[in-house]
């Protein structure tokens, strides 16, 4: 699994390639309470050898005000590529600011779902609003929840993505892989790393690059690695200069 990452790695490593990173999954573990992720020690000091020797991106479903909290500022495709951060220039989709008011109403709703739902969790995104499955343990109850939600994206006009242990509302049309697309230098290779199903849609629409799932799952990708083994790649990257 590693070693042939690497091995495929070693071929285009002199064509200077790419890099996107998903986080939650990948860059840090997975975990039930969202506000939490910060980066530690070790990860802080592989993303700065890596965006020094490298064009790095990393790709999330996170806002971006999330992930500078918690990783500092880097090139960044967040919300699934609904806002991007390209030197520290910030790029918006096209209705961006519309659908930030939409969710910012849908949100001023929380008290209700939660009180519908026992221990649901509601998170605004700022262009997306996530549901939190992580508390509710009956799965009746979590299908009603993905059921209710999906009701309201139809209301809306949003698009629906179910997640482990969420389900949320996204911008209509907007997906890493499209994302991915928009700020790839199509001369050069790419590597994706990611854990999820938006990770898979990154994999699909750029299926020329080194693709990587992080752990279990149906996947798409060329190759397949252990969570705890992502920082192992990584470090050989950054010595690899």
């Amino acid at each position: 699994m590693l070693d042939d990452i690497i091995n495929n790695i070693n071929d285009i490593i002199g064509d200077e390639p790419q890099l996107f990173l998903d986080y939650d999954g990948t860059l840090v573990p997975l975990v039930n309470n969202p506000v939490i992720c910060y980066a530690d020690n070790e990860l802080l000091y592989i993303l700065e050898k890596l965006n020094y020797h490298y064009e790095m991106f990393i790709v999330t479903g996170r806002s971006l005000e999330d992930l500078i909290k918690f990783i500092g500022n880097y090139n960044m495709i967040a919300l699934h590529g609904d806002i991007y951060l390209i030197d520290d220039k910030v790029i918006k989709t096209p209705d961006f600011d519309r659908y930030v008011s939409l969710c910012n109403d849908l949100y001023k709703n929380r008290e209700y779902y939660i009180n519908k739902f026992k221990n649901l969790r509601v998170y605004n995104k700022t262009g997306g609003l996530l549901f939190h499955l992580g508390d509710i343990k009956d799965e009746t109850e979590r299908d009603y929840v993905i059921k209710y939600v999906k009701n309201i994206a139809e209301e809306n006009s949003m698009d629906v993505y179910v997640g482990i242990n969420i389900v949320e509302l996204r911008i209509p049309g907007i997906n890493k892989g499209k994302a991915i697309m928009k700020v790839r230098n199509k001369k050069r290779p790419a590597i994706i790393i990611g854990d999820d199903i938006t990770d898979e849609e990154a994999f699909y629409y750029n299926n020329d690059a080194v693709t990587v799932r992080v752990g279990n799952g149906k996947t798409i990708a060329k190759h397949r690695i252990k969570y705890d083994d992502v920082r192992k790649l990584l470090l050989y990257l950054i010595n690899l200069r």
